[in-house]
């Protein structure tokens, strides 16, 4: 990959080494070929740029609104620059790796601030709705057996598209009723399901998944029409038919169905550290974004319904 700008084993480095997902890999091997391609043109060397002053102007020139940007790239958003950081401090940390470095050189480099958007708020009647799109379907339909069980799933543990996807039959014991997770960075976690997810599971291995197997399956738990593994893909499309079928208005993702699934234990009285834990947050001030989405659904059902809530009383 040397004519996308990666440097010789940057991205071994960065999956084998950091554990990064192949997402979070692509996304910093694309962010240093931009910070690559700055410093070309300034005439510099990259490992003569690896240096928070240089660094620095990068980021002067790709987040200021009066700069014209290069040929071929937009201006950055904050957030966009915030990971760029990320990318070139784990980059600094790879030569010191190499031992071309004694200690990085970018690990004061500080990202730009950021306002987090809050995530959409869905109520648990909505979510209810969706997730239960395909429930009752006959025994001769095993693709909507199937389509059941991993909406039932997704949402009682909050899991990622790709965590669910990955999953393979063993990590999943429905009589205790919990899900071994592989997240990012290979960390592992188990994560427990209630009634609902598991009486759907049951039905899935029982009645769903023993008629799409075939004998590329493997372990696979989530199978297509032809028998190989569900693509993380395939199920945004199951999520978007449990959407149409529920006649819902408001569009879900299956990040934002993950997203549910925290707001809506942080509502039933979860604690904030259970819920990163389950999630696989590695900070709490991810998890604690939900707390604030909390907040402010709680204060705008007051306005609305409570009878004294309104301006004009607050004045009497």
């Amino acid at each position: 990959m040397k004519g996308s700008g990666e440097p010789d084993g940057f991205a071994e480095y960065l999956s084998q080494v950091r554990g990064k997902s192949a997402a979070t890999v692509r996304a910093y091997l694309t962010d240093l070929a931009g910070y690559r391609e700055f410093c070309r043109r300034q005439g510099w060397r990259l490992d003569q740029a690896l240096t928070r002053q240089r660094a620095g102007l990068y980021l002067v020139e790709r987040l200021s609104p009066r700069t014209e940007q290069p040929a071929g790239t937009a201006k950055l958003s904050a957030r966009s620059a915030a990971r760029a950081v990320s990318a070139l401090k784990a980059y600094g940390q790879y030569m010191v790796f190499r031992g071309r470095c004694a200690g990085n050189p970018l690990a004061g480099l500080k990202p730009p601030r950021y306002q987090r958007q809050l995530p959409a708020y869905f109520s648990s009647d909505e979510v209810r709705a969706i997730v239960c799109a395909f429930d009752g379907a006959p025994s001769g339909k095993p693709l909507l057996i199937r389509n059941a069980a991993i909406l039932h799933l997704t949402y009682a543990t909050g899991l990622r598209v790709s965590e669910c996807a990955g999953l393979d039959t063993p990590q999943v014991e429905t009589e205790q009723r919990l899900v071994q997770v592989t997240g990012k960075g290979g960390r592992q976690r188990l994560v427990p399901f209630g009634g609902g997810a598991a009486r759907a599971l049951e039905r899935y291995l029982s009645a769903g998944r023993p008629a799409l197997a075939g004998p590329q399956s493997g372990a696979a738990l989530w199978l297509n029409t032809r028998g190989g593994r569900l693509s993380a893909r395939a199920m945004r499309n199951i999520l978007n038919q449990a959407v149409l079928r529920a006649g819902q208005l408001k569009h879900l993702s299956p990040h934002k169905l993950r997203h549910a699934c925290a707001t809506h234990l942080l509502e039933g009285g979860a604690d904030v550290r259970l819920v990163q834990e389950l999630l696989g947050h590695s900070s709490i001030n991810t998890t604690q974004t939900y707390t604030q989405v909390t907040r402010t659904h709680l204060r705008r059902a007051y306005e609305q319904t409570h009878p004294r809530a309104s301006r004009d009383e607050e004045r009497e």
